[in-house]
């Protein structure tokens, strides 16, 4: 997939994805328009910038091996383990329903703000090259 680079800094690169028509060749993979709708401004994301590219630059992008797994471990089983463990930890010490329910929602509140700070720069995309 190609992008084209509208910020750097520390290693990263700030791109947005330009959908190239998908030929015989290759399969269209749709990360061009997700979660858009028609009239929306193109999304952005966080790229590696091993190979310096500048702002302005088209580059070409990928995903890292098995990114959707990954990121899908992390963002919805992490969290629904740890929901899991609370609501478990609350039975054990033998709470109401509606304090084993606050628990729960707590470690879940936690869990997102956890995330949020830790996976501020995290991102599965890499840059290939330069077109």
């Amino acid at each position: 997939m190609y992008a084209k680079v509208l910020k750097t800094y520390k290693g990263k690169a700030e791109i947005e994805i330009v959908c190239v028509e998908a030929s015989n060749d290759n399969v269209h993979c749709g990360a061009c328009n997700m979660g858009q709708k028609p009239s929306t401004k193109p999304e952005t994301v966080l790229a590696q910038n091993k190979i310096a590219a500048k702002p302005g630059d088209m580059v070409e992008c990928n995903l890292k091996e098995h990114a959707e797994i990954k990121a899908a471990l992390l963002l919805f089983v992490g969290p629904l383990v740890l929901f899991m463990i609370a609501l478990g930890l609350s039975s054990v010490l033998k709470m109401e329903l509606w304090q084993s329910f606050l628990s729960g929602t707590a470690v879940l509140v936690i869990t997102y703000i956890a995330l949020r700070f830790l996976l501020k720069n995290k991102t599965y995309y890499y840059i290939t090259g330069i077109k």
